[in-house]
């Protein structure tokens, strides 16, 4: 457990654990942020699977039975996970989000970045210290968990687990939803960037040619995000010189797709592509 400067009554309560034989106890010496206080907690875990439990959410009685369960039948998965319930401020259910699911088949997450991967995430520590490891920068604190997904994706396979065995609460103090989706998107975008970037210059060292085959679709997903995250954040400067190469990279197919997409759908498919909220 680290407490990360909180001002509150947390400190005494995280305190009345400090002399359990199971739980470990740290305070940040300062406010860090989420990024900060994540990386800090991955570097002090001794375990072999790790997660993350926010302090504002809950897990099932049954989910780290389950999921460690999963881990040993599946040792070639650096990360599985389950779906959730959404809850109001609470912690009452609303409703079993809809959100986390399995993977298409043969498609990297990197590729699909929609937020399918989602609480309960666990993963092997194996798998994390292979990557690079999180930033622990303020300005990633909204997306970081995207970011520890697209590290561990590459270090193993991905396992969805249809029952939730997470309680997600949606509250104002959040900071991804709740009128933080947008920055919480713009914050994605960048990361799936620099996760982009990192694969592509992996596999033009290869030369194989199937590898030049994922590295056009890393490319594409690549200025495609650029652009998304030029409109949102509202920097012409990023979007119109992204738009003017993506068809020209290898996203003339997608756009096209994207083109016949808004022909069957109309405007709301822009919509979509540009939401100012987040469905957990």
């Amino acid at each position: 457990m680290v407490d990360d400067g909180s001002t509150d009554h947390f400190r005494e309560v995280f305190e009345l654990y400090a002399g359990h034989s199971n739980i470990r106890v740290y305070f940040n010496d300062q406010n860090r942020g989420v990024s900060y206080t994540k990386h800090r907690l991955l570097e002090l875990a001794q375990g072999q699977l790790a997660s993350f439990l926010d302090p504002d959410d809950a897990i099932t009685p049954d989910a780290l039975y389950t999921m460690v369960s999963a881990h040993l039948l599946h040792p070639e998965c650096s990360i599985i996970n389950s779906t959730h319930f959404v809850c109001d401020d609470k912690l009452n259910v609303e409703r079993v989000s809809e959100k986390p699911k399995a993977l298409p088949k043969d498609t990297p997450y990197l590729l699909v970045g929609d937020g399918s991967i989602h609480a309960f995430a666990t993963f092997k520590m194996t798998a994390y210290n292979k990557s690079r490891g999180l930033i622990p920068e303020r300005k990633f604190d909204k997306a970081i968990d995207q970011d520890l997904y697209y590290l561990l994706e590459e270090h193993g396979s991905v396992l969805f687990i249809n029952k939730p065995l997470y309680y997600y609460r949606i509250h104002k103090g959040s900071i991804s939803n709740m009128g933080q989706e947008r920055k919480a998107m713009i914050e994605h975008f960048k990361l799936v960037e620099m996760a982009c970037l990192r694969r592509m210059e992996k596999l033009a060292k290869t030369g194989k040619p199937e590898d030049k085959i994922w590295f056009t679709k890393y490319r594409v997903r690549y200025n495609y995000s650029k652009i998304l995250r030029g409109v949102r954040s509202g920097n012409w400067f990023i979007a119109i010189p992204s738009a003017i190469i993506y068809p020209f990279t290898g996203g003339a197919d997608h756009l096209k797709h994207y083109l016949s997409k808004v022909r069957t759908n109309g405007l709301s498919v822009f919509k979509r592509s540009f939401v100012e909220t987040y469905k957990h």
